[in-house]
C-alpha cells in the first residue's frame, strides 16, 4: 500500500478534541508545569550539566533535528484534511519567529567553531528563549487546536525553545557578557527582513492566496497578533509598526542578555 495511503489512515484514525484546550486549562499547566521543573532541575544541577564542545554540538544537534522531525510532521497534519485531502496550508509555512530556531540551530550545528557560529548560538540563547517563554506563558487561543499532536508539538517545541536557550547559558557555550546581545541582534534583524520578503512574495505572486499568509505576524496586509504591536499596527503606518516590532522583540533578546550579565556580576561580587 502506498505511503500516502498509510499517512492518510494514520492521521484519520488519529482521536481528536471536542474542542482545543484552553489557555491556562488542565493540558496547558500539565505542560508548563513540567517544563518549569525541568527548568529548575537544570538550574538546581547546573554544575553537572555537559560542558565540552562536543557535548554542546551533539545537544545542538538533538535540539536541531528533534525540531525539525517535529516540523515535518506538523506539516504533514496540517497539509491533510479527512474531508478534502491534501493541500498544503500556507498559514503554517514554517518560518514564523517561533520556527526559525530550525535553520538557526541546523546551520549552527553543520558550522566549524567560529564568529557567525557563535552568533546562531546567541540568537538561539537570547531570542528564542523569549519566544519560547511567550508562547508557554501567555498562548493565544489560536495555539491550539483539536488535533492532539499540534497541542503537543506547541508545548514541546517552545519547552525546548527556553530549555536550550538556558542550557546555552548554563554551559558557556555562550557568556554573560553585552557582545552576546551584539551577536543576537546579527541574526535577528536579518531574519527580520527575509520574512518581510516572503510576506512581500506572497502579494505579488499569489502563492499563498486564500490563506493567511503572515510571517512574523509583520505582514504589511496581515494581522498581528501581539498585544501592543496590534494596536500600533492599526493605528500607525506600516514602517513604523515594522520599526517598533523589531525594536519591541529587540528588547526582548537585550533583556534576557541584562538578566545573564546582572546575574554573573552578583555572583562575582559575592564570592
Amino acid at each position: 500500500m502506498p505511503a500516502v495511503t498509510w499517512l492518510e489512515r494514520i492521521m484519520e484514525a488519529t482521536p481528536r478534541l471536542p474542542s482545543p484546550p484552553k489557555p491556562f486549562g488542565a493540558f496547558h499547566l500539565t505542560a508548563l508545569g513540567l517544563t518549569l521543573g525541568l527548568f529548575i532541575l537544570m538550574m538546581l544541577f547546573r554544575k553537572r550539566l555537559p560542558r565540552s564542545d562536543k557535548a554542546v554540538h551533539t545537544i545542538l544537534a538533538v535540539f536541531a533535528f528533534g525540531l525539525l522531525l517535529l516540523e515535518v510532521g506538523k506539516q504533514i497534519v496540517c497539509s491533510y484534511d479527512p474531508s478534502n485531502g491534501w493541500a498544503y496550508n500556507w498559514e503554517r509555512f514554517p518560518f514564523q519567529f517561533c520556527s526559525v530556531p530550525i535553520y538557526v540551530a541546523l546551520i549552527a550545528t553543520f558550522l566549524p567553531k567560529g564568529k557567525v557560529r557563535q552568533a546562531l548560538l546567541c540568537f538561539l540563547a537570547t531570542y528564542s528563549p523569549v519566544a519560547g517563554a511567550s508562547v508557554l506563558f501567555y498562548p493565544a487561543r489560536s495555539v491550539f487546536s483539536e488535533i492532539i499532536f499540534l497541542d503537543v508539538h506547541t508545548m514541546v517545541w517552545h519547552g525546548a525553545m527556553l530549555l536550550f536557550g538556558l542550557y546555552l547559558w548554563l554551559s558557556g557555550a555562550v557568556k554573560a557578557e553585552w557582545k552576546t546581545a551584539g551577536y543576537a541582534a546579527l541574526v535577528y534583524v536579518p531574519l527580520n527582513f527575509i520574512a518581510l520578503a516572503l510576506n512581500e512574495a506572497s502579494y505579488a505572486f499569489g502563492f499563498a492566496a486564500g490563506y493567511d499568509f503572515n510571517m512574523f505576524y509583520t505582514g504589511r496586509l496581515g494581522r498581528c497578533l501581539i498585544p501592543v504591536l496590534s494596536t500600533i499596527q492599526k493605528t500607525c503606518p506600516y514602517p513604523v509598526f515594522f520599526v517598533s516590532y523589531l525594536l519591541t522583540l529587540g528588547v526582548g533578546g537585550l533583556l534576557v542578555t541584562t538578566v545573564m550579565v546582572g546575574i554573573r556580576w552578583l555572583w562575582k561580587k559575592r564570592r
